[in-house]
């Protein structure tokens, strides 16, 4: 078995796995050439430019799993939501939540108006590579409410969470409905040959541990419910190493800690059936490659009586990240190979 799904999977591998979270994208030689011609919303909407921006880290990290390239804005088009990305911004939504409170022209999700090549672009991948591993995502409801309440990252939760504490019905309304959207666009991926899901739930820290005892039960329970049909789920957030047992509580097979917590520490508390993925601070990476290096031979070593482990950053790779940092942190982990 491939030593990534192995993991995942909490079995015994040989060696450590790696990928790292926006590994295809930004800091890569091929991708910003390709933003020269085409805009986010081009690449993503043709699959061979998807599949090409995809593929570059694979030979060029020599990581142990792809990560399929797309946006997690981008399935809100298909709920009738207007969807920009704007240079140094990032996804604007015109007519948000703030702007248009009763959901006019907003409707459920339905892959039939889902305008992008990403399910596509997994069953080719899957057929020309049908051995390596290759992981599908979507944010987390909660982060993706937060871009439809604000219009544009609402980093903090401020918006956000002032909606969330007053329980406005029509806000509610659209938990329920970006909730679904997570469940059947996950769902395509799947059926397209995603090997793995990944929940990408960025500023869930920034909850007070009822609330998220509250999303946790209400909403990602649900999502791990319906998707739990024989592929790993990793949960990914930042800031809620202090809320383990309500991260646990949904029953995701793998969680993804930020670098603000001690891995280790983390393994020691949590059930061993729960796999853990981490936690270089991205910062690290792009601004001291050895102080980085050292820091993944140490999670690394310290890790590696959990075979639940990946070897991963606590957030998305930065832009100025070098490439031969991040190659010589996947050589890193490979070199250790006395598992247990």
């Amino acid at each position: 078995m491939n030593n990534f799904i192995a993991a995942l999977k909490g079995e015994s591998h040989e060696q450590t796995p790696v990928w790292f979270m926006r590994q295809a994208g930004r800091y890569l030689p091929g991708y910003t050439g390709l933003r020269k011609q085409y805009s986010i919303k081009d690449i993503c909407a043709d699959k061979n430019l998807t599949l090409k921006v995809t593929e570059e880290p694979l030979d060029l990290l020599g990581v142990d799993a792809a990560i399929i390239f797309s946006d997690i804005t981008t399935p809100i088009e298909a709920m009738g939501f207007d969807l920009e990305f704007r240079e140094g911004i990032g996804p604007v939504i015109a007519n948000s939540f703030k702007e248009n409170r009763s959901l006019r022209g907003i409707v459920d999700f339905s892959v039939s108006n889902y305008r992008y090549a990403t399910y596509s672009a997994i069953r080719e991948f899957k057929e020309v590579n049908p051995q390596f591993p290759l992981i599908g995502f979507s944010g987390g409801p909660l982060t993706i409410i937060s871009y439809l309440v604000a219009g544009k990252a609402d980093r903090e939760l401020s918006e956000t969470r002032k909606l969330l504490y007053n329980r406005d019905a029509d806000f509610t309304r659209l938990m329920e409905m970006v909730k679904e959207m997570v469940i059947e666009n996950c769902r395509a991926q799947i059926k397209g040959g995603a090997d793995a899901i990944q929940i990408f739930d960025s500023w869930a820290g920034f909850l007070p541990p009822s609330e998220f005892r509250d999303y946790s039960n209400r909403f990602l329970a649900e999502i791990v419910n319906e998707l739990s049909v024989g592929i790993p789920l990793i949960y990914f957030s930042t800031q809620t190493s202090g809320m383990l047992e309500e991260l646990q509580a949904p029953g995701f097979d793998v969680l993804s800690l930020d670098w603000r917590c001690d891995l280790p520490s983390v393994s020691r508390i949590i059930k061993a059936e729960t796999g853990l993925q981490g936690n270089v601070d991205p910062m690290m990476v792009a601004g001291s490659p050895d102080s980085a290096v050292r820091e993944a031979k140490r999670l690394v070593t310290d890790m590696a009586p959990r075979d639940g482990y990946v070897l991963n950053l606590g957030h998305g790779v930065l832009p100025s990240t070098n490439v031969d940092t991040l190659r010589e942190i996947v050589r890193t982990a490979h070199q250790f190979r006395d598992r247990k």
